[in-house]
């Protein structure tokens, strides 16, 4: 008997996706009325399945749960604006065969925007946005295991001055041609390894650069909607050609209030953790809260 509550990694967006994809973009509403706005997103899913006697072969028993706390707070008064944007995400599978849970998802994303209303659709402002993960990561494919990342190990800060264009609450192009990024690598196990772009003895680096972050959502339907964001940075000072990029889709099909299915495609190219496009592709089901 195998029971499976859940398909894949991702999480599943509140039923009502049209006023979640609008609320969680990147665009501040142009709203008539100065003050607070908020809201977002707790999901919490779990996976289970037995095997026994079973001819076609598989795990014997697997357990899994994944969770993703998604928030965003935004504040207008007059022409200034302020975009404040939560992404937390955890996740665990465990199998007969592995012996002990593993990652599979774990991810800290925190940005926070100041604007300054130029005109009708631009703005002046400055970002600053934190990521990392939170726990010790492994690579599976190596026996015995290789530690492959730790809280802060990489992390990036990033501080960017530049411009915003609003043109609608669906779309959002933040631009930065001079932008100060720091990388950490904080574990002691990595100390003496050229890794994540900081240099061996090193545990930091510093680099400039152009950034650019884009933000599109779009209802489809009443029950689907898109929302994709676009990262690209350039470091001056080390192969400013090699552009790495952060290019994330989300594809939302909602089936009443609580439950929806979700389609999502990363694509991720930094060749100072890896030399190849690194790519991600699930299909998840979910129970989702929303948070007003």
């Amino acid at each position: 008997m195998v029971v499976c509550f859940y398909l894949g990694n991702v999480f599943a967006q509140d039923a009502t996706v049209k006023e979640f994809q609008l609320l969680a973009s990147k665009p501040i509403k142009s709203a008539e009325k100065d003050g607070w706005t908020r809201g977002g997103l707790f999901a919490f899913n779990i996976n289970q399945g037995a095997l026994s006697n079973w001819a076609a072969g598989g795990e014997q028993n697997t357990l899994g749960f994944n969770m993703l706390f998604n928030y965003a707070i935004h504040y207008r008064k007059g022409l200034n604006t302020w975009d404040n944007f939560f992404d937390i995400a955890m996740g665990f599978q465990n199998a007969t065969s592995f012996g002990r849970f593993r990652k599979t998802d774990d991810r800290i994303d925190i940005t926070t925007k100041y604007g300054r209303q130029l005109g009708k659709t631009w703005y002046v402002g400055f970002l600053i946005n934190f990521n990392s993960q939170a726990m010790m990561g492994y690579d599976y494919s190596q026996n015995p295991l290789v530690r492959s990342s730790n809280f802060l190990t990489p992390g990036k800060l990033l501080f960017s001055p530049g411009f915003d264009f609003k043109p609608n609450k669906e779309f959002s192009l933040f631009l930065s041609p001079a932008t100060a990024r720091i990388v950490f690598k904080s574990d002691p196990y990595f100390y003496k390894l050229a890794k994540f772009g900081v240099d061996s003895g090193q545990k930091s680096n510093l680099e400039m650069g152009a950034y650019l972050t884009a933000k599109y959502n779009k209802p489809i339907t009443k029950w689907a909607a898109y929302s994709g964001r676009l990262d690209l940075f350039s470091n001056y000072k080390h192969n400013p050609a090699n552009v790495d990029l952060f290019f994330t889709n989300l594809v939302s099909l909602k089936f009443n209030k609580w439950l929806a299915t979700n389609i999502s495609l990363d694509i991720v190219y930094d060749d100072d953790v890896i030399k190849r496009t690194q790519l991600k592709e699930i299909l998840g089901i979910g129970i989702t809260l929303k948070l007003n």
